[in-house]
């Protein structure tokens, strides 16, 4: 699919409104409610039930049941599925993900990372990077909200909040349970059952299995291919009192496992003249890296990688208590209160066949966070006050192993290196926020939103070094604060140009505080230099909300243009044999972009979807305040298109029960570093995925589905290693996979 059709599409559907708001002047306003089948989308990206033309923000709400069917498992297989989101496993599965919406993200291996986007499940914050990777079953719906939410949302995001909402307890028994089995040898099921307990209480239990292996096959001898077991439980519990409700959840979360193994491809010529390889080349049996080793065949999910030592393991829980209740009649207060326990050990092959570049990430976890709002709704106007504070502790004790091989090698002896991390980073967030939507005439609603943070970083950073002739503890060992407080918020006016059809006009600012990045330095000085300063972003944006009844059709643009101010940047640095990798501050950004949604059910038993994000221009900016950074390249992780769409076909008209799915996700290339290194760029690709629905009784419903359908080859991670190995090392996307599926609801 090329970037010319992309174009195409895009000035269709993006100059849709246009089109759309004179035809809707024709249109009768007096519908009633029979005759319209578009769906009213309620949102809750102001912290209440909205409906989603009543918003004063670029806001995608993905229904669960939905994304069940789509098989998204986690929250990093949300990419695409709202314009201009890219989410990724970076380093592998289990390891810190990425998230990125308009070209603002974090594509950071590191624990201690905290992401510009913030994933809240049931109105609790994510926390560091560990917490962002949340298991996806049972749910209400996800609202993705897009650009910086620097008024409403527990801590300052400058890119945008992920919603994750969970099925709530009912005051009926039922339930479902749902099984799968597919290719790679995957199993899983998820179960979930409504229990009253009282006439005032009722409680939900939802679980679910997941047990796979990857598509990739490991030909070294006692090499692992690979996969995970996943584990887990959430109980609510909710009651109901004249005037307050209480929601107490519980979940558990358990994954074990062994990681993806690497896929090392060399990008010297193999006949030994030193040369590099031809792009085309990278990958085949042309090439090889500085130890002469190449691919080890023209199957692209076949490679060679020494994991035979490797494993995975995550346990957490969470703790969560919401109470909210009428004060007075308008006046209502909400008290959420949210504890988290995390411990996570991932070791990682970075080099193949040998032993190079290895290592482990081993960290705990603590979190603690209270949330107190008063809410005040009279006369159409609504005004939200709260306090926030967040406390999280991170202790790792991480390692990076370099150069192993070389330990027994006497002539090369003093080459290895093995450091031993241990780091410990405390994090405070304490703030203050009120929003005021106010409706100025029948018209024009005023929304106006102003929040202060402040956040505090205490760390303290040791490492030991083991060399073959000596083992030197304490290398370094350092302690610090960093501390920042800032204002941001809201101003925003939404239009009520015709019952058809609503537009806003936005002016926001996001504020993230600066830190420590506790990653894989190799020398003091490099441990000195991971502090990092905050950034701050300055939001236009201007958009619109269609809903046409008679058509049957909505639609939703958005236009938006970033001025980002000292943007944290994850630097890999490539230079020399050791990795370096460095967050710091790139200077002044210019991001801007378009988006557009359309739900269209042009009759009743056919409907589609389609979603567009363009960003022309997303570069680091030319007053770069160090050496890390290459002016005026585009940022990493960042692709100038996206698109997304699924076409759904009831086929109850010619074979009853049959309901047939198909859909697709494009992203164009984008970089996985700051450099722009061709070795390191990902071509654009699209993956396609479909569904074939059969319900014989109305409580059961058969399945069979496939992801990848045309057998996409593309990779998650390509990762310089050309200085330390003349190689690339890349983590490669999933294989097509097919299954079937059984779902029983009583």
């Amino acid at each position: 699919m090329t970037d010319s059709i992309f174009t195409t599409l895009a000035v269709s559907v993006l100059f849709a409104p246009v089109t759309l708001a004179l035809a809707a002047e024709d249109v009768k306003t007096n519908v009633t409610a029979g005759e319209s089948s578009v769906e009213v989308i309620e949102v809750y990206a102001q912290k209440r039930p909205q409906p989603k033309s009543e918003v004063s923000l670029a806001v995608t709400s993905l229904d669960g049941d939905a994304l069940a069917q789509r098989r998204i498992a986690d929250t990093t297989q949300l990419s695409g599925l709202a314009p201009n989101l890219l989410a990724s496993t970076v380093s592998g599965e289990g390891t810190t993900p990425s998230f990125n919406i308009r070209g603002v993200g974090m594509f950071d291996y590191n624990t201690s990372t905290i992401s510009p986007i913030a994933i809240y499940s049931d109105d609790v914050v994510s926390g560091g990077a560990n917490f962002l990777s949340s298991s996806l079953f049972d749910l209400q719906q996800v609202d993705v909200l897009r650009g910086p939410q620097g008024t409403l949302f527990g801590r300052n995001t400058t890119g945008g909040a992920i919603l994750l909402m969970s099925r709530q307890p009912e005051a009926e028994f039922g339930g479902y349970v749902s099984a799968e089995v597919a290719e790679h040898d995957t199993r899983q099921l998820t179960a979930a059952v409504n229990v009253p307990l009282t006439e005032q209480t009722s409680a939900r239990l939802a679980v679910q299995h997941r047990d796979y292996n990857y598509s990739m096959q490991n030909l070294f001898p006692l090499g692992q291919d690979g996969g995970m077991r996943h584990n887990n439980l959430r109980l609510i519990i909710r009651t109901e009192l004249e005037n307050w409700t209480i929601t107490s959840k519980l979940t558990l979360e358990d994954i074990e496992g062994a990681p993806k193994p690497i896929y090392s491809a060399g990008i010297l010529a193999a006949d030994g003249s030193g040369a590099l390889c031809p792009l085309s080349q990278v990958g085949t049996r042309n090439c090889v890296d500085s130890f002469g080793l190449s691919v080890p065949s023209d199957d692209y999910w076949q490679t060679v990688a020494d994991t035979y030592d490797k494993k995975h393991d995550t346990e957490g829980w969470t703790g969560t208590v919401n109470i909210s209740g009428e004060l007075a009649p308008g006046y209502q207060l909400k008290s959420v209160t949210a504890v988290k326990d995390l411990q996570r050990f991932h070791s990682f092959d970075s080099d193949g066949p040998g032993n190079f570049i290895e290592g482990s990430f081993d960290s705990d976890n603590e979190f603690f966070s209270q949330e107190l709002s008063l809410t005040v709704q009279q006369d159409g106007r609504y005004w939200i006050s709260g306090l926030f504070y967040l406390k999280e502790t991170l202790d790792q004790q991480n390692d990076l192993d370099l150069f192993r091989d070389f330990r027994s090698i006497p002539a090369l002896a003093a080459v290895p290196a093995q450091f031993l991390y241990f780091n410990q980073l405390d994090n405070q967030s304490v703030s203050a926020y009120t929003q005021l939507d106010q409706p100025l005439n029948d018209d024009w609603t005023l929304t106006a939103g102003v929040r202060y943070t402040r956040e505090q970083t205490d760390y303290i950073a040791r490492a030991d070094l083991d060399t073959v002739p000596v083992y030197i503890s304490k290398f370094w060992d350092l302690a610090g604060e960093v501390a920042d407080s800032e204002w941001s918020g809201k101003l925003a006016l939404l239009q009520k140009i015709n019952n058809n059809y609503n537009q806003y006009y936005s002016l926001s600012r996001g504020f993230k505080a600066g830190g420590y990045n506790g990653g894989y330095s190799t020398s003091p000085q490099q441990a000195i230099d991971s502090t990092y300063a905050p950034e701050r972003l300055t939001a236009f944006e201007a958009g619109g909300h269609y809903q046409l009844p008679q058509q049957r059709l909505s639609l939703d643009w958005a236009a938006f243009y970033y001025d980002y101010q000292d943007q944290q940047v994850f630097v890999n640095q490539t230079t020399g044999p050791a990795p370096y990798h460095v967050l710091k501050n790139a200077g002044q950004s210019k991001i801007y972009g378009l988006e557009a949604e359309m739900s269209w059910r042009p009759a009743a038993a056919l409907k589609l979807d389609l979603a567009l994000g363009h960003i022309p221009k997303a570069d680091l900016g030319s007053d770069q305040g160090n050496a890390y950074f290459v002016a005026d390249n585009r940022l990493p992780f960042t692709s100038e298109w996206m698109a997304s769409g699924q076409l759904e076909y009831d086929l109850s008209g010619v074979v009853d029960h049959v309901l047939l799915q198909l859909g697709f996700v494009y992203q164009s290339e984008f970089f996985f570093d700051q450099y722009e290194s061709p070795y390191t760029k990902q071509d654009g690709y699209t993956l396609w995925h479909g569904r074939i629905a059969y319900q014989p009784l109305p409580e059961l419903e058969l399945a069979v589905f496939g992801k990848n359908l045309l057998n996409k080859k593309y990779t998650e991670l390509k990762f310089d290693s050309i200085a330390a190995l003349s190689a690339v090392t890349q983590l490669r996307g999933e294989a097509r996979q097919l299954g079937v599926g059984m779902t029983y609801h009583f």
